[in-house]
């Protein structure tokens, strides 16, 4: 059997009550499932996360460094597919993800990076008429950043590029924020970030943090806001490697 096409790579971090839904929404695929395999990097978890990806169909390996970056950088080393989805261990994938993430990337060299937005999944007190005013309010974000800076849009659960282009980059290896956006970033010195028609699903617990709707609306506003105008600039260039904006002008500081 020849190497996979696609390589599927999660950084995972006790997920032991998320992983095995999110490895079941993977594996069933419309994509051939002989032409991908499934990497998930344990980074230290304490609870049964790595004892349940030993009884899964992936492929388990562990990255002791701590943070997404070394965790994600372990995954791709690990990988042997032409081109690499990254995940999330709480997001569900629906059957067309796979097909609709690497079609341009195997369609358009020009392509360098893919990204989805993501939408989560209603609860109580966070409706899915809430998450929906929520959600358009992030398009309109979405967008801004999308004319100068799209790397600001790529994240983690839902982001492909090609494993021989990012191999050369590597992955920034300090435990903080802005990781995906820092790889996106140098991945535009070989072609274009694109957005593709492929939404996942995740949990409200990160919307949880800042409390009821209504909070997280209003942080959110007062967290965006300022930066509108900065996102709709261009970026002057700089080695994502030394910088220290990864919560600040790379990456903003509301990861979902």
């Amino acid at each position: 059997m020849g190497s996979p096409l696609v390589s599927i790579v999660i950084p995972a971090f006790n997920e032991a009550d998320n992983i095995e839904r999110t490895v079941a929404s993977l594996l069933d695929q419309t994509f051939a499932s002989s032409d991908y395999e499934i990497v998930v990097v344990d980074n230290n978890s304490t609870d049964k996360t790595w004892e349940i990806l030993n009884r899964l169909k992936v492929k388990a390996v562990k990255q002791h460094l701590q943070g997404c970056g070394p965790a994600k950088q372990k995954g791709l080393e690990s990988s042997l597919g032409k081109y690499i989805l990254n995940a999330d261990g709480d997001v569900f994938y629906p059957r067309e993800w796979i097909s609709r993430m690497v079609k341009p990337l195997i369609q358009n060299e020009r392509i360098a990076c893919v990204y989805s937005k993501h939408r989560f999944l209603p609860e109580k007190g966070y409706s899915r008429f809430k998450l929906y005013i929520l959600r358009k309010m992030r398009d309109v974000m979405v967008f801004a950043k999308s004319i100068n800076r799209p790397w600001l849009n790529c994240y983690g659960m839902s982001m492909g590029y090609r494993r021989e282009q990012a191999i050369s980059i590597g992955f920034d290896l300090r435990n903080h924020r802005g990781d995906d956006g820092r790889m996106a970033y140098d991945l535009t010195k070989f072609g274009k970030i694109k957005m593709v028609n492929a939404p996942v699903y995740t949990h409200v617990r990160t919307l949880k943090i800042d409390g009821n709707m209504f909070q997280v609306i209003m942080k959110r506003i007062k967290r965006e806001m300022p930066n509108l105008l900065t996102n709709l600039s261009t970026q002057e260039k700089h080695d994502t490697k030394s910088s220290m904006n990864a919560t600040g002008t790379l990456k903003n500081k509301a990861e979902k």
